[in-house]
C-alpha cells in the first residue's frame, strides 16, 4: 500500500500509558485506535507500529489483536524494527479464525 493512492489520509499518533498494575496500562495501539474512533472514524486501512527494538519486528499483544479486530479482518499492520524495516501482514493473518462483531449478530438471528 502506497500512501499516495489515497485522497485523504488521517494519522493518529499515540503511546503506551503504563501503569505498576500491567493489565490497567493501556498500549499504544488501543489509545490509537480508541482516539479515531472518538474523533468519529470507525474504518480502518492499516496501522504502523514502531519501537526501539533492533533483533525483531514489533508485534501487537493479544488484547491489541482482538482490539483491531473489532473493525475488521482484512486491514494491515505494519510492524517495524528501529532501522525502518518493517513486516506487512494483516489483522486476519495476525489474529486466524478470530471472533468479531459478526459472530455477534449471528447469535442474535438465532
Amino acid at each position: 500500500m502506497e500512501l499516495s493512492q489515497f485522497k485523504y489520509i488521517k494519522f493518529t499518533t499515540s503511546c503506551n500509558v503504563e501503569n505498576a498494575c500491567y493489565s490497567a496500562g493501556l498500549c499504544a495501539e488501543r489509545t490509537a485506535i480508541s482516539k479515531a474512533v472518538s474523533e468519529g472514524h470507525k474504518s480502518f486501512k492499516a496501522i504502523a507500529i514502531a519501537s526501539d527494538l533492533e533483533d525483531r519486528f514489533i508485534s501487537p499483544c493479544g488484547a491489541c489483536r482482538q482490539f483491531m479486530r473489532e473493525f475488521g479482518s482484512q486491514w494491515d499492520v505494519y510492524m517495524s524494527k528501529s532501522d525502518g524495516s518493517y513486516k506487512l501482514m494483516t489483522v486476519e493473518e495476525l489474529l486466524p479464525s478470530s471472533f468479531g462483531p459478526d459472530d455477534l449478530r449471528a447469535r442474535e438471528n438465532h
